[in-house]
């Protein structure tokens, strides 16, 4: 497990408050990629965050309703995803950051779901235990990842390839 992801657990916080749940079974969907260290459950739909052995640091939301298309770079790392976490407040908006047309409706969706008090107060300590600031431009360098990421690069498993055919 990487280390940064190992400091985050063993801060005791609630990370269900924002989407990066932790689960004792950690098996995956058809489609999580093969040999993929899942990070934490957004607790819906089966999403997962994940990173996958021989594509370095990157940080990939897997969501099985995406289809042909279900997996998505969100961050360099680990500390770039919580970076965006605490400027997002959850992790939905960055798992769903491919989706979003503009950069006007990604800022709409934050308006939408800014983080209670109790929501805050986590985000506050990950940044203060991190030493970390929020990300600045979310949309963008999300959309600038995924614009330079090769998808073709993700390996999926032969059952990934029988569901979707």
């Amino acid at each position: 497990m990487d280390s940064t992801l190992q400091k985050l657990i063993s801060l005791g916080l609630d990370l269900d408050a924002v989407g990066l749940i932790q689960r004792e079974d950690d098996e995956g969907y058809f489609c999580t990629p093969v040999g993929a260290e899942i990070l934490g459950w957004a607790g819906v739909d089966g999403i997962h965050y994940c990173q996958i052995p021989g594509l370095g640091d990157t940080v990939f939301v897997v969501d099985p309703r995406d289809g042909d298309d279900p997996v998505h770079p969100i961050a360099r790392n680990i500390t770039d995803m919580l970076r965006l976490l605490l400027v997002c407040g959850d992790m939905a908006a960055p798992a769903q950051a491919h989706a979003f047309p503009d950069k006007q409706s990604f800022g709409e969706f934050l308006t939408q779901c800014r983080p209670d008090n109790e929501t805050r107060e986590i985000l506050d300590r990950i940044g203060r235990a991190f030493d970390i600031k929020p990300m600045p431009l979310p949309y963008k360098y999300v959309k600038e990842l995924q614009a330079s990421f090769d998808l073709g690069a993700v390996p999926y498993t032969d059952e990934y390839y029988e569901v979707t055919g």
